[in-house]
Parts: C-alpha cells; structure tokens; sequence
C-alpha cells in the first residue's frame, strides 16, 4: 500500500510538474510567436472585423497605404513606387508574407480594441478605424532604386535580385528591393502573366544566396582575430592550388604572385583565402561566423528574416577551403550581408535592425516607437578598423572601384558566386559595403542573380544608391 501511494504522489507530482512547463511553454510560445500568430490571413477573427485598416507611412510621412472612405485599400499612386514598396508594404490578401500588410494586421485593425470602445462606436455610428504604422523605409529612395535595377541586354527583362541599404549607426532599414515586385491592384484580377514568379518573395530577407567572395570579409575578421601576425604573412598565388581532395583557382585564373593580406583582398585572391581557411580550421572559422550570425535565428520583432547558414558538418579540407571563400554550402541573405558590412563600419558592433518607427493608435497617439539597439559586439573595434582600410582599398583601386563616390569615402567588397557545380547557370554577382561617414553613416548590399563574374552591376547599382541615399535621407 505505501508503495502505491508513493508512485500515486510521483505520478501526481510529474502531472503537475508537466502541467506548469506546458503553460510556461504556451506563455513564451504566445510572447514571442503571438504577433505572427494575429497577423495570420487565416486569422478569422481578423476576416470577422468591421475595422478599417490604418495609414502606412514612409519615414518622411509619403503615404504608402489608406482606406477609402467605400472601404477599399488604397496603394501610392505612381506605379513604380507601388511595385517597389510591394513586398515591404504588403497587400491584404497576404500574398507577401512579410508585408506590414499582414504581419502587422492585427495592429493595423486594432483587433485589440475593448468591447467598451467598440460599443462607443457604434453609438456614434462611426466604424472603427485601426491603428497606423510610420516605417523607417525611404518610399522615393526605394522606388529609385528598383526603377535603376539593371536590364539583362540578351532578354530585355529586369535581372533578379536584391538592394538592401540600412544606416549602420542606427539600424534602421532604409531600403528594401526585392526584384522581380509585383502591383497589390493585380491581385484583385490576378492572372499567371501578370504577376512573376516569385514576386511575392521579399529577397532581402527570405532570399538565401550563396555568398561568394563577400564572405571573405568574415575569413579576414576569423583570420585577423585568431593571428595578428596574419597581416604581415606572405601567400603565393600562381592562379590555381591543388591541395589534398580538391582544387581552386582564382578568376580567370589569374596569378597574383607574393601578396600579403591587404592585397590578397583587394584582388579577391580565392588562393590565398582558400589557405587562410586551412590555416584557421573549421572551429575558429565557424566561431567566427556564428559570431556575425550565421546559423542563428534572428528574432528582430519587426520581421522575419531567414537564418544565414555555415556549414558545420565539414569533415575534410576540400569543404573548409571552399567554405573560406564563401561557396559550398554557405548561405547568407541580403539583410544579413549589409549588417555584416555595417558592423565592420560600427567598430565591429552589429546592430539590431528595425523597421518600424512609429505606431499610433485610432485617435493619433503614439504607442510604440522604434529605437536604435546594438545587437551584439561581432569583434573588436581594431580588427574592425583594418577591415575598413581592406575595404576602403578594394573600392580605391581593387576590385570594386566602380563603387567609388566622388567626394566620399567608401568601403566595399565584390564577390561572384558559383550556383551550379558545372557551371552551366551564370554567376550571381554581390556588392556589400559602407559609406564612412557619421552625416550619412549608410550601409548596403546588392546581389544579382546572374549578373555574372566581376561584379560591374552590383558594384555600380551601389554607389547611385548611396548617393541617392544622401539625397533623399540626407
């Protein structure tokens, strides 16, 4: 009998025990998933709502989406800028998924609204209208770029790919274009032509592309970091290594000759990076990148991003020279690209971004603001700081001086990224760098998917950006 009672009361104890670390579990679950979850198109209680959605608004007050008085949703007028602010602002059949549109919806109908105020309402026969949203976005400077986005010669169409540009300082985002867009009004008469396949994506933030050489930035801050002497260290490049599993070559198999760091970089010499990658391992390299976010969920509040991916499983030497150039299986997206870049211009403090400013409730006032708030210390402010002179040289008389900007003072990197194993499909091409500048502190990154070796396009697209960023944000 007392053998009964006593696995009675563990049987009891263990029912309680699993009773409160599911309720624990539910109530973190609802804290951090419960935006997302009231946001969801297939949310009834938001198809149930008479609300009218609130104003968006760009970081100027451009009106970017309303509610007519008939109850329509109502998008800027010019069509450029309505198609390149699509899967940012979103459209209300959720057909952008990271749309303020519909992760914001709840806040936009105001859904929490007490039944008291409700009733208020309907006394006084006026419908309930929701709350606003200001963002950080540049509406002008967003639509430019998209509209600046490089045609391919062969088929006249635009290319595919991504802009992001963000202020390093602050981490607002600033821009986010995402090629091919779409126009919210088509969906209302949709048809296969008229909205392109995967418009809908937000690239910036869901698009995961290999990184190619911009990747070296993160090997040069392991390499920095583990060794200092690596600076003063000479590599030999005749254009192609072969080592034990594998083979690399550089582009166009060009041969540098004796390097040292600064100009191994600045060349983009994917010899030398290949061997600074052996001589790092896989652990320092990997502890490296996880420390600029690879392989971590990001939970920024504002949106969701894809997680940038590093591979952890290597097991030979083959796979850690390829990882050491930003190829194999490293995944990085554009967002993540530019915080990278940003970091290295921040002293080596990444940023948290954010992308609403302000939001306020049905009668104008303010409830919620955005604020600047550091992410996390990547590395130190010296190694940050050579990377920035590595950068600078790059854009000075490397690889990316086509991203120069007369009168300031810019960093960068290119990279060229393989995506097929036989090199059937053409290289992606990237830019990522910075302004160095406290008036105009903005950092950015460009990918174009088949834009090709050498990074031209990338390269060009971002230096009309910053300086339309210094334009239009000021």
């Amino acid at each position: 009998m007392k053998e009964l009672r006593r696995n009675m009361r563990f049987v009891g104890t263990l029912v309680v025990v699993l009773f409160v670390g599911l309720a624990a579990w539910f109530a973190m679950t609802v804290f951090t998933q419960g935006s997302v979850w009231a946001s969801d198109v297939r949310n009834s209680r938001l198809r149930a709502t008479a609300s009218l959605r609130g104003d968006i608004t760009d970081r100027d007050g451009n009106l970017l989406a309303t509610t007519a008085d008939d109850g329509t949703r109502q998008y800027t007028k010019n069509a450029i800028a309505r198609r390149a602010l699509s899967q940012t602002v979103g459209d209300t059949a959720g057909m952008s998924g990271t749309g303020i549109e519909t992760f914001y919806s709840a806040t936009l109908l105001d859904i929490s609204t007490s039944l008291v105020d409700r009733l208020s309402e309907l006394m006084g026969n006026a419908r309930h209208v929701g709350g606003s949203i200001q963002i950080t976005v540049d509406g002008p400077l967003q639509a430019w770029i998209a509209s600046e986005f490089p045609v391919n010669e062969d088929t006249g169409a635009c290319y595919r790919g991504a802009v992001c540009v963000t202020n390093y300082k602050t981490g607002e985002i600033l821009a986010m274009v995402s090629m091919p867009n779409y126009d919210p009004y088509d969906l209302a008469v949709r048809t296969d032509a008229q909205v392109e396949d995967t418009a809908y994506l937000n690239r910036c933030l869901q698009g995961l592309y290999t990184p190619g050489s911009v990747f070296k930035i993160v090997t040069l801050a392991s390499a920095i970091t583990n060794d200092a002497n690596v600076v003063d260290q000479a590599f030999s490049c005749s254009g192609e290594w072969d080592y034990e599993g594998g083979h690399i070559v550089c582009i166009n198999r060009t041969a540098h000759g004796t390097v040292n760091l600064k100009t191994a970089f600045k060349r983009s010499c994917n010899v030398t990076f290949g061997k600074l990658a052996y001589q790092l391992g896989l652990e320092r390299l990997r502890q490296t990148a996880e420390r600029f976010g690879f392989n971590e969920n990001f939970k920024f509040g504002d949106f969701v991003v894809y997680n940038s991916a590093f591979p952890t499983d290597i097991s030979n030497m083959n796979g850690l020279v390829w990882a050491g150039i930003g190829q194999g299986k490293v995944l990085v997206t554009p967002l993540h690209m530019a915080m990278i870049s940003g970091t290295i211009a921040n002293g080596g403090v990444m940023m948290k971004p954010w992308l609403i400013q302000r939001v306020a409730n049905s009668a104008g006032a303010t409830t919620d603001t955005g604020s600047p708030e550091a992410y996390r210390q990547v590395i130190g402010a010296p190694v940050a700081e050579r990377i920035a002179e590595y950068m600078y040289e790059t854009v000075r008389s490397g690889t990316a001086s086509r991203a120069a900007i007369q009168g300031y003072t810019v960093c960068g990197k290119t990279g060229s990224a393989e995506v097929s194993d036989d090199k059937t499909v053409e290289t992606n091409a990237w830019f990522t760098g910075f302004i160095r500048d406290d008036a105009h502190p903005y950092a950015i990154s460009v990918v174009i998917e088949g834009g090709g070796a050498g990074a031209r396009m990338p390269s060009e697209l971002a230096a009309k950006a910053l300086k339309k960023a210094i334009e239009y944000v000021g």
